[in-house]
């Protein structure tokens, strides 16, 4: 079967639109063929290593080889994340532990402090409560005169 011919006349000026026109038909195929599965798969195999090896070829670079080493890198790249990610999470619990453990020190201290202050007030009360005692019962000598020898009550 002959190909179609499109005749293409140009004049001086390549800027001008080209009319073409073509009658295209559909013939009817003289004979069906079959081809076995398996050779079209070791053809379209062969065909892969081929165009493989072209590229190999252009890029200087063996395409089978750099793809072992970018998949090597994308290993190593998921262990670094899982990694950083299992030290996310500990760092996180600590903080946490830390957090509550500071919680828990700063209730005790400020228990601590609240006994402390309580401690120190009844202490000014009891010295207050001894300077009256003493001024009521102590002369301008220094000796404790005490009537009838019982402290007043205060």
């Amino acid at each position: 079967m002959a190909a179609p011919t499109i005749s293409v006349f140009a004049e001086e000026n390549l800027r001008d639109p080209i009319d073409i026109r073509m009658d295209i038909i559909h013939p009817e195929p003289v004979a069906v063929v079959f081809f076995p599965a398996a050779a079209v798969v070791r053809t379209r195999a062969q065909h892969g290593e081929a165009i493989r090896g072209i590229q190999e070829h252009l890029l200087g670079v063996p395409i089978q080889e750099e793809l072992t080493a970018l998949r090597f890198r994308v290993d190593i790249a998921e262990a670094e994340k899982a990694s950083l990610r299992a030290r996310i999470k500990t760092t996180e619990a600590i903080e946490k532990i830390t957090r509550n453990r500071k919680r828990q020190a700063r209730i005790k201290i400020e228990h601590k402090l609240a006994v402390v202050q309580e401690f120190q007030l009844q202490d000014r009360e009891d010295f207050r409560k001894l300077k009256e005692l003493e001024t009521k019962c102590c002369m301008p000598g220094g000796t404790l005169a005490c009537w009838g020898g019982t402290p007043p009550d205060i």
